[in-house]
């Protein structure tokens, strides 16, 4: 994703590229394989050089997919509505309010979001910006990260005061410790389809067999080619996009009661202890520990 400059403050883009500006509209995901493909872009750095850090805005009125890119500086990919998810690193990580996804220096990533959502990519300068982690990770996006970044959009700032700002979020970017937030995706083409057609509606209570005679397989081989591909059962990947898609609805204010129900869970309880076993918190406490945001209610 990329973002115009102004003064060393990245221009809030108000609308999408449009498809000549190597942006696909999408109905429903496709991940083929033979699409991923990305060089580190040459336009030039997106930070200037006194500066740590510049954030872009990209409003998207349509559902919307960014070709597969890389950029030289790293990028923390954050948004504040809508769905948001990133491919990378073999994994398709969800974006919720609460969470950032850190995007190392150089690394292939695609970016799809939903119709209505704000998605912000704050570039970070490798050579100024020193981090003790060198892969895709999670990031708390507290409150006052959020508005840090935002406000240093404002070019009505003095160097001093800039540079001052742009420090203090740089110390607030920190790893997620208590979850990993990827989902690890099957690299065969009939896994994929079913592991599409599981994300874009995570309460499909379809069972494996019914899923394998969907793409032509007997259940066992099914489970056998998932677990192969992915390294988890095809039962333990759908608890687990179950739980990243409550993120997003919990993270906007949603009771847990109404989420673990959308979800399929007729008994909020049962949708916490699965929560809990994935993330090691429940609900609740997975939300104190990410400062900032509210804790969500039942």
């Amino acid at each position: 994703m990329t973002a115009r400059r102004q003064g060393g403050v990245a221009a809030a883009k108000r609308q999408a590229p449009r498809e000549g500006s190597a942006v696909r509209l999408w109905g429903a995901p496709t991940l083929e394989r033979d699409e991923w493909t990305a060089s580190v872009e040459t336009d030039g750095p997106k930070v200037e050089e006194r500066w740590l850090l510049t954030t872009g805005t990209f409003a998207t009125p349509e559902p919307t997919e960014w070709a597969t890119t890389a950029h030289r500086e790293h990028e923390l990919l954050w948004s504040t509505t809508g769905n948001v998810t990133v491919e990378a690193a073999g994994q398709l990580w969800l974006v919720p309010p609460s969470l950032g996804i850190w995007l190392p220096a150089g690394t292939p990533h695609r970016v799809r979001a939903s119709a209505g959502a704000v998605t912000y990519a704050t570039f970070l300068s490798p050579e100024l910006v020193a981090v003790d982690w060198t892969t895709v990770v999670g990031i708390p996006m507290s409150r006052l990260l959020r508005e840090l970044l935002l406000h240093n959009q404002n070019e009505e700032m003095s160097t001093e005061a800039r540079l001052r700002l742009q420090r203090v979020g740089v110390d607030l970017i920190r790893p997620v410790r208590a979850v990993s937030l990827d989902i690890p995706l099957p690299k065969t083409p009939e896994l994929l389809t079913i592991a599409e057609r599981i994300i874009a509606d995570p309460a499909d209570d379809r069972t494996t067999e019914e899923w394998a005679r969907m793409i032509g397989l007997s259940g066992r081989t099914l489970m056998r080619w998932f677990q192969r591909d992915t390294g988890v059962s095809l039962t333990q990947w759908r608890i687990l996009v179950r739980v990243r898609s409550a993120l997003i609805d919990i993270a906007a204010g949603k009771p847990v009661g109404a989420v673990s129900r959308r979800l399929g869970y007729a008994n909020p309880s049962t949708f916490i202890d699965l929560f809990r076993q994935v993330t090691g918190h429940t609900p609740a406490a997975y939300f104190r520990s990410v400062n900032g945001v509210a804790e969500p209610g039942l």
